[in-house]
Parts: structure tokens; C-alpha cells; sequence
């Protein structure tokens, strides 16, 4: 016979193991949902600029900017960016806080003058501005709406991103990745000498459906800003099941470090982190995961001198690539792609980055790696298209060549 007292203990701890089990259900419920409810948007190339008047103009409370590089354009008055400022004047008329954070130059005259410029057009529509550490280059492209839809992204707001150049963008419509992108803001905002902005959770926020946006399931979103991207994209390399692309603007190798290095070398620790995810490619091809890269290779005609330009920068990394038995591919020679993208089998990486020392081990930088089926296959195929426009690299490949003969063609 049980005793009423072990009988109560019994039934006390059988109610405890309940709302064990119960919260621990609970817990996995809530991420479950949380998981389903992020999605994604691309908004590549042209797709950009009319994304970012949508956002700016249906924001309900809040808007954070991080921005590498703005162009206000006096001779032409109803350019996109142009048109910015003065949406986003509208967006604090109505009530909209909006707190933009811009690049300042130590080796750049131009940006630190044009962003000067563009701030304090800003300024004057209401706007808070802030600028950087003055001696570390903040180079991510940002946007958070509504502590909600967060835009990662290749785009300056400049004539020729918005407009010309091949740029990757996307939409990642999660409160978690806006939360840690406005923290990664408060960061730049703390390292300049700034105040953080206060904590904000919007009640109303931007809606996908009502802006007409197509959205993409994601199983994961990861932001890997600075000195998070390269683990991440090492270990995805690595990882590697079926296929990786690569799209970048610049992709460079290193056999000494730059001088601008603040790097001290440990003893056979490689040069640079970019050297690493070369050969990551080229252990990947060996493992039989198909493995493309498009790099960009701009050889175009000065409209003012009529001299042809052409640029070199990746050349090496492509021929590096080549001999690893990489499959390497110029991007079209007319137009820039200012693109960094990598996909690895259903992952997508968008961001800033760039392959160089300064962008992966010094400077300030956003990407964001999102784990989406559906949305990998729109990047593949953008990947692809910019594969068609350009041509093959072979061991003959020579772009100094290439524009060699286009000057005598000319001259003919």
C-alpha cells in the first residue's frame, strides 16, 4: 500500500516531469515556427534600387543605414540616389526614426567627400547621420526596416551600382537577423566614439505580401559580418557536398602581406585567409565537387581619351585557380560585376566582402549566409547568366593582349 505522503510526492514529481516535457515542446515549437516564418527576397542588380524606395517609403518606425559610398548628383536631380535622401526627409516627417551611419576615408578623398556631402543633405531633411572610425574602412551596405526586413548587399548608392554594374542583394525578412545586424550597427557606432542607438522592437513592421515581394523559405540565416565570414565560408568549402560557385568583384593572392597589414604571422600560418579559401577550392575539385568561379575582368573604352582600360587585379587568383584545375570565368569585359557572391550546394553567401586581405582580416564588412533550396536556385542561375556573357580563362588568356589588339584595331 502507498503511503499518501509518497503518493502526493509521486504525483508532484509526475506533474514536474509534465511540464518538463511540456516545456521543452514548447521551446522547439517556437523555433520550429520562428524557422518557418524567415524567408527571403533576392534583389539582384536592377531589382536593388526599386526594393530600397519600397522599403524607405511603406517603413513604419524605424530605418538603420550602414553605406559605404553615396553619391549626391547636382546635375541630375531625380537620380535614385538623390531621391533617397529625400525619402527618407519624408520618412522622418512621418515619424519614422532613421539613423544613417557613413563611411569616412583615410585613403579615399573621394568617398570621405562625397559621403560628407551626401550626410549633410541628410542632415538637413531630418536625418541622423553619424560617420565611422576614421581609420578603418566600413565598407558593408545595410538596411534594416522596422527591426525586421534587413537588406545585405554589393550596392553603393551610386549611378553606376544601381544601375550599370552586376550586384548581388537580398531581403531577409527575420527580426533575429535584424536584431543582429542594428547590434552589429551599435559596434561601428561604439568603435567610432558614438552612442549606441537605443533598443528598438517595432510593433508594425514592413510586410512582404504587401509590397508584392516573392519570398523564399530559409532553413537558416547566419550574419557573418567582419572576421565571422571566413570561418563560415571555410567550413562550407570544406563541407562541400555537390557543387560551389563563386562571384567576385576582386579575388587576390597573397605572398607577402600588404603593407597596410596590422597581421603578425604566426610560424606556418598562411599569409592571407584569402590564399586558404583558394585552396579550399581546389581540394574541393579534387573531391569531385564541381567548382566555377566568375571573376570580374572590365576592358572597356574611355569615352573622354578614347584609350581602352583595362583590369588585371584577378588575374592571378584566376590562373592560381586554373592550375588547380578550377573551372575560371571572366565576367563580360563591358560591364563591372561588383558582385561577391558563393553558393555552396543550398547555401548562399551575399554581401560585401570582397576577397582581400583587407575586407576579410581588417575592415568592416556584412554578408549574410542563408540556407534555402528554392532561393539557392535563383542564385545559381544568376551565377549563370553572368557565366554567358563572359568568356572561358585558358593558360592563354591575356587581357593586357586583349586590349592590345582592340587599340590596333583601332588605329586601323
Amino acid at each position: 500500500m502507498i503511503k499518501p505522503q509518497m503518493r502526493k510526492t509521486a504525483t508532484l514529481l509526475s506533474l514536474m516531469i509534465a511540464i518538463s516535457i511540456l516545456s521543452v515542446c514548447c521551446r522547439q515549437l517556437t523555433t520550429t515556427s520562428a524557422s518557418e516564418a524567415e524567408s527571403a527576397t533576392p534583389i539582384n542588380s536592377r531589382d536593388y534600387c526599386p526594393a530600397i524606395h519600397a522599403l524607405i517609403k511603406n517603413a513604419k518606425l524605424n530605418i538603420r543605414i550602414m553605406a559605404y559610398q553615396t553619391f549626391f548628383y547636382t546635375d541630375f536631380p531625380d537620380s535614385d540616389s538623390n531621391l533617397f535622401i529625400k525619402e527618407l526627409g519624408e520618412a522622418r516627417k512621418r515619424g519614422v526614426q532613421v539613423w544613417v551611419l557613413l563611411e569616412t576615408s583615410n585613403w579615399d578623398e573621394n568617398v570621405e567627400a562625397q559621403n560628407k556631402e551626401y550626410g549633410k543633405r541628410l542632415e538637413a531633411e531630418g536625418v541622423t547621420v553619424f560617420f565611422d572610425k576614421f581609420d578603418i574602412t566600413s565598407h558593408q551596405k545595410v538596411a534594416i526596416v522596422d527591426d525586421y526586413a534587413t537588406v545585405v548587399a554589393s550596392n553603393n548608392w551610386s549611378h553606376y551600382s544601381l544601375w550599370q554594374n552586376n550586384e548581388v542583394a537580398v531581403i531577409a525578412w527575420s527580426a533575429p537577423v535584424a536584431k543582429a545586424f542594428s547590434d552589429y550597427m551599435n559596434e561601428r557606432l561604439i568603435e567610432a566614439g558614438h552612442q549606441p542607438l537605443p533598443p528598438t522592437s517595432a510593433v508594425k513592421k514592413v510586410d512582404a505580401k504587401k509590397l508584392g515581394y516573392k519570398t523564399y523559405p530559409a532553413q537558416q540565416m547566419i550574419p557573418i559580418p567582419n572576421r565571422e565570414y571566413f570561418p563560415k565560408v571555410h567550413e562550407a568549402f570544406q563541407n562541400a557536398q555537390k557543387r560551389i560557385r563563386v562571384l567576385q568583384r576582386t579575388a587576390q593572392y597573397y605572398t607577402i602581406l600588404p603593407s597596410y597589414s596590422q597581421k603578425e604571422l604566426k610560424p606556418g600560418e598562411p599569409v592571407s585567409q584569402m590564399n586558404t579559401l583558394l585552396k579550399d577550392l581546389i581540394e574541393a575539385k579534387k573531391r569531385n565537387v564541381d567548382v566555377q568561379v566568375v571573376l570580374d575582368a572590365e576592358m572597356r573604352k574611355r569615352k573622354s581619351t578614347g584609350d581602352w582600360k583595362v583590369d588585371t587585379a584577378n588575374e592571378d587568383f584566376a590562373m592560381r585557380l586554373l592550375a588547380g584545375d578550377v573551372a575560371v570565368f571572366y565576367d563580360s569585359l563591358e560591364t563591372q560585376t561588383h558582385a561577391k557572391m558563393v553558393m555552396v550546394d543550398d547555401w548562399v553567401v551575399v554581401g560585401s566582402t570582397n576577397w582581400t586581405h583587407n575586407a576579410i582580416e581588417q575592415g568592416n564588412e556584412a554578408s549574410i549566409m542563408i540556407q534555402s533550396k528554392e532561393l539557392a536556385q535563383v542564385y545559381y542561375q544568376y551565377f549563370e547568366d553572368r557565366k554567358k556573357e563572359g568568356i572561358p580563362v585558358t593558360p592563354e588568356t591575356d587581357l593586357n593582349a586583349m586590349k592590345n589588339k582592340m587599340e590596333q584595331e583601332d588605329k586601323q
